[in-house]
């Protein structure tokens, strides 16, 4: 018999597959924790974990109408977490071939990344706080402008114009090169 934590996790996989948008929060809200060490398991590097919960709950919630309720919800999304963590295992390895045969390509592309990381914090350093966690949020943190606006305590279209000036100043800060 499937335990309480199962049962709702099933409820709320059918309800992403009825249409309900705010299922899919209170499942990644709900599981996390679990999908974020079943994906450490078979990865073991935390910088990609992120990309394969993101791709996995992407995954989930395209996959919730092909979900049988009589199955059980946490093993289905185990499946699903582990087939895109060992996928980007299989990619990280063709990479690091592709790259061994091209290493002046992959010094390049490292130092072309690290500017561009560089670039982007010295941008984001210039936001004030409100601006700045916005956008760490949004980008970063995968949260909804509804999430965001209710842990900053602050009106949606307040929110969203504190983030659409932040993008354009980061976006300026960039391209005039006042990093």
């Amino acid at each position: 018999m499937r335990d309480k934590a199962d049962k709702k996790i099933s409820k709320l996989v059918v309800a992403m597959a009825c249409g309900k948008e705010s299922a899919l929060d209170e499942l990644f809200f709900a599981t996390k924790e679990q999908m974020y060490f079943l994906a450490y398991r078979y990865l073991r590097d935390k910088s990609k974990i992120n990309d394969v919960l993101n791709d996995s709950y992407f995954k989930i919630y395209r996959a919730s109408a092909s979900y049988k309720p009589y199955q059980s919800a946490r093993n289905w999304m185990y499946t699903i977490v582990k087939n895109t963590a060992l996928t980007y295992t299989r990619g990280d390895i063709s990479r690091k071939e592709d790259e061994l045969s091209e290493p002046d390509a992959c010094a390049s592309d490292f130092v072309e990344n690290c500017i561009e990381n560089i670039a982007l914090r010295s941008a984001l350093e210039k936001l004030d706080k409100d601006e700045r966690t916005a956008i760490v949020m949004k980008f970063w943190g995968g949260y909804t402008f509804d999430e965001i606006a209710k842990e900053m305590k602050l009106p949606l279209t307040t929110l969203y114009g504190r983030y659409k000036s932040a993008l354009k100043t980061v976006e300026k800060y960039i391209k005039e090169g006042n990093v």
